[in-house]
């Protein structure tokens, strides 16, 4: 197939990539700790319900290249400013490790899908995707990480 061509999205596809952007947007649970815990937990649950909501209102891609491109230039923006919140957020001491390199693998993440999308816009069918599917990895740890936090419920690649 020709670089650029318009295709059908596969549903797999999509799935992985707006769970990929979605990381971040997630609910979270508190496991009964302590009240700095459960207020933290609190607050992040709210910035999370704010961005999963606006993330999920952007219309998801029907096609690759261009439609995923534009999805991207919307969908990253505000995953950015969703860290940029959450960063601004002071976590429990001994979360606060954690916390921060959750954080930074989703910064690597929106790096990646951001790139993805470029690489769309530009008509780069096969980068694209690649660069799509390495952006993967530090969603993937950041679920792991986010897990061992207390979030209980998050879009994860591949679920």
């Amino acid at each position: 197939m020709a670089d650029g061509e318009r295709v059908p999205m596969g549903h797999k596809a999509l799935v992985l990539i707006l769970a990929a952007l979605l990381l971040a947007g997630c609910e979270i649970g508190g496991d009964g700790g302590s009240a700095e815990k459960d207020s933290f937990i609190q607050e992040a649950d709210s910035v999370c319900q704010q961005y999963a909501s606006r993330i999920g209102g952007i219309p998801a891609p029907q096609t690759f290249l261009r439609d995923f491109a534009v999805y991207m230039r919307r969908a990253v923006p505000l995953a950015r400013a969703q860290n940029r919140e959450l960063r601004a957020m002071t976590p429990p001491e001994d979360q606060a490790a954690d916390f921060n390199r959750m954080l930074q693998l989703l910064d690597q993440q929106l790096d990646l899908a951001e790139q993805a999308g470029e690489e769309a816009y530009a008509g780069r069918e096969a980068r694209a995707q690649a660069v799509m599917q390495e952006s993967l990895a530090p969603a993937d740890e950041a679920a792991r990480v986010a897990t061992r936090i207390g979030f209980t419920t998050c879009a994860r690649p591949g679920s």
